[in-house]
């Protein structure tokens, strides 16, 4: 019987000194992955980086035949690598499949995706390491960004109020064939269109409009791994996420008959 796939996207813009050793991670897992009858995909998602993050994942392309290189030609921000990640898995999956999405930092962990597999088998769509479970730990943040992250959590919580979610924008989760299907279906060709940080809201929202079920795990976010500086502007992000979160809840289902309307 032939396998099923989980496919890893890994968008990156200037993570050559985190994106090797976070494609080591992925790689330690790909033997327990096989037991549990998965076969393990990887594809570093260059966008335009101005180091040698593209070179970096070029020879790891050289050491693991599972790792593929998805370089765009123009930056496109982490949107852009959010649509590039959906269009490629429809096209390389099937039934059966999942895909995966992290930050390219070497801030999350791969070996929380087994948890995350356990959640996909009692029947959910997508399943969020998150911030908020009570095993979960943040490493490495200032009290001060923490802080913020935990009043944005309760305002997305109180605007958009999806079952299930605490965490409505770590960029670790893993996702159905099943429901990445119905968000193009819903909402088009690049479903995605914030270019801020806040795509990530966006994203879980729309899949919850695609009728998505959400579950979340604990895990450790380890930002003393990550090497170099943040390159999230903390202000205007937390006022991209405002303006985005009351723009979706005002929407709503509205949102997917415009997209339909507009494919």
């Amino acid at each position: 019987m032939k396998k099923r796939k989980i496919l890893v996207f890994l968008p990156c813009y200037n993570e050559e000194l985190n994106i090797t050793d976070l494609i080591k991670e992925w790689n330690k897992q790909e033997e327990r992955l096989k037991k549990r009858g998965f076969d393990l995909e990887i594809f570093g998602i260059n966008d335009c980086s101005k180091d040698k993050t593209k070179e970096k994942i070029l020879d790891m392309t050289k050491k693991y035949k599972n790792v593929h290189l998805i370089d765009h030609k123009e930056n496109k921000g982490l949107v852009g690598g959010l649509n590039t990640a959906i269009e490629n898995f429809i096209k390389l999956s099937k039934k059966g499949d999942f895909m995966v999405l992290m930050d390219g930092d070497n801030t999350h962990n791969p070996k929380y995706i087994f948890s995350m597999l356990d959640k996909i088998e009692e029947g959910y769509d997508c399943v969020i390491a998150s911030r908020y479970c009570p095993s979960s730990e943040v490493v490495g943040v200032a009290k001060h960004r923490v802080f913020m992250s935990d009043m944005a959590g309760v305002y997305y919580k109180i605007m958009l109020h999806v079952p299930n979610v605490r965490d409505y924008t770590c960029g670790y989760r893993i996702y159905s064939n099943e429901i990445i299907n119905k968000l193009v279906e819903n909402f088009g060709k690049n479903p995605i269109k914030e270019k801020s940080f806040a795509c990530m809201m966006e994203l879980l929202y729309k899949l919850y409009l695609s009728g998505a079920k959400f579950s979340e795990v604990g895990f450790e976010l380890r930002y003393d791994n990550k090497k170099g500086e943040s390159k999230m502007k903390v202000l205007k992000t937390m006022y991209n996420s405002v303006r985005v979160g009351f723009n979706l809840r005002r929407k709503g289902k509205k949102l997917m008959i415009n997209e339909k309307n507009n494919k």
